[in-house]
């Protein structure tokens, strides 16, 4: 009878918890697709600022380290995060240029986790 007494008082503790949209699950997909779209955006600059042709076996390559270092599948957003990716790279080239904080920040990320399994 206790325990059932226990149960009862902690529901109104535990509820926020379990009613959250996605708690700390969601926290951590959301977090893995900034992290899978920064990577492409990574390759994006280095692709535009290192004028680099990737051929379809460094591609596959970067996919394995880039799905590594997210800690496993994004599921059925992987082609928005990664068109997302592209067209910020994009974006950043044409507006700040490779030469920006930011463009060197994602090439630096390239250089340290994409470009050792590249060709």
């Amino acid at each position: 009878m206790r325990s059932l007494i226990a149960a009862a008082l902690a529901l109104p503790l535990l509820a926020p918890a379990l009613l959250a949209p996605g708690g700390p699950a969601a926290a951590a997909d959301s977090a893995a697709e900034a992290l899978y779209s920064r990577y492409h955006k990574a390759i994006e600059v280095a692709k535009l600022c290192r004028d680099v042709v990737f051929e379809q076996d460094d591609i596959d390559a970067m996919a394995g380290v880039i799905h590594g270092k997210i800690g496993g599948d994004i599921g059925a957003k992987r082609l928005s995060l990664l068109t997302a990716g592209q067209r910020a790279g994009d974006e950043l080239v044409q507006s700040k240029g490779c030469e920006s904080a930011e463009a060197q920040e994602l090439l630096a990320l390239y250089d340290a986790d994409l470009a050792p399994v590249v060709d």
